[in-house]
Formats: C-alpha cells, structure tokens, sequence
C-alpha cells in the first residue's frame, strides 16, 4: 500500500506537469506561433516545474522541512512560494494572450486530478501516515471540485451554462481548498498545529508528499484563479 500510494503520488505528479506543458504548448500554437517555437515554450515550461519538483524533494530528503521547532515553519513556506510565482508568472504579456487562446473548460476539466489526490490521501491514511481529518471522511471536501470538474467543463464547453455560473463553482473551489489547506497546515506539528484527534501529519514534509504543498495544491488555486480571469473577461 505504501509504495502503491507514494507511485501514484508521484505519477500523478508528473503527469500534472506533463500536462501543463502540453496545455501550454496547444494554446500557444492556437495564438499564432509556429509549431517549434510553441513546442519549446511547452518544453520550458515542464523543465521549469521539473526544477522546481527536484529542488522540494532534495530539501524534504534532507530533512530541512522536518524541522518542527522552526519559526516561521518551513515546509507551509513552499505553497504561497510556488502561487506567487505561478499568479506573476500569469501576469506577463504572453500568459495573457495564452489565457485568451485557452478553452474555457480546459482549466475547468485540469482540476480533475483532485480526484486521485484525495484517494492518494486516503491512502495514506489507511497507511497509518494521513490522520482522518485531511481526507474525504473528515473535513476535506477537495474530492467535490474533482468530481464536478469534468461535468461543469462539459456544460461550458457546450455552452450550457453562463460564465457566471463557471465563476460560482470557481469561487467556491477556492473556497474548499481553502479548508483543505488549512486543515492539512493545521495538522502537522509545529506552531500551527490544532488539537486534532489522531497523530500529526508529519507526513507532510517528506517526499513525494511534500509534492502536495509544493506544486499541486498551488496548480489548483493557479487553475481556479485561471478560470475566474477567462469567464470575467467573457461575462465582462
């Protein structure tokens, strides 16, 4: 179970960024660029997040995200680190016109991968790695927005729903992986642990777990945030 879980962890992972890159690569050929040129930006921006994965897993094997006596702790620093970059990097003139290009049910139907993150969780759980309350039988709901995400990508892929309605289910989508990230904070030690039944989630902070904080729970709010640009554009 454990390296079933942890195999899962890491090819959902990749597979993330693979698609990353070829979301990117697909919507700069439907802005005009030639084929190679849009090939290289979906390529650099793979090796971008490749970097970036290498560099988490080298300081969870270390140990350095482990210390819990730390202040400010160090292993919460990682997901405002990778929003930040992703939402400035979304600002520049090409993400824009990239963002234009882009279906509007494309980052609708990317937030899918929820699904397999909450059972990833839950196995871990049952692993005895995970406490209750960051899973699908405690107070983490993320497993909602992964399950709705391909039916509201449909509807607005077809026309079937407003773009107001797209920004509800966005807006709420922030809002629950709100809760998750804070009941997931809240439950490893440190500083901004709770009195949560069960043992802490020191889990967090070792690989490939550490992934969670470090790109994907950043490429949700990056997808949400994504989203709310493209139907606020075309609800004006």
């Amino acid at each position: 179970m454990r390296l079933a879980a942890d195999a899962a962890m890491v090819g959902l992972t990749l597979g993330m960024v693979t698609l990353m890159g070829v979301g990117v690569a697909r919507g700069a050929r439907r802005s005009g660029r030639e084929a190679s040129s849009a090939m290289r930006l979906g390529l650099a921006v793979i090796s971008g997040l490749m970097l970036w994965l290498g560099a988490t897993a080298l300081l969870a094997s270390t140990g350095v995200l482990s210390d819990w006596s730390a202040l400010p702790p160090r292993w919460p620093l990682l997901p405002p680190s990778a929003i930040l970059a992703l939402l400035v990097l979304g600002q520049t003139p090409f993400a824009k016109t990239l963002l234009a290009n882009t279906p509007r049910h494309w980052p609708i139907a990317a937030q899918s991968f929820r699904i397999g993150v909450e059972f990833i969780i839950f196995a871990w759980h049952q692993d005895g790695r995970a406490p209750t309350q960051i899973t699908f039988e405690g107070r983490n709901f993320d497993i909602l927005v992964g399950l709705t995400a391909p039916l509201v990508a449909w509807l607005v892929a077809t026309n079937r729903v407003t773009p107001k309605f797209a920004l509800r289910w966005n807006v709420l989508g922030l809002a629950v992986l709100a809760n998750t990230i804070a009941t997931v904070a809240t439950s490893a030690p440190g500083p901004l642990h709770l009195d949560w039944p069960g043992e802490p989630f020191t889990a967090i902070a070792t690989w490939p777990a550490i992934w969670l904080p470090a790109l994907l729970a950043p490429l949700a709010v990056f997808l949400h945030v994504a989203s709310i640009r493209q139907n606020r554009s075309v609800s004006g």
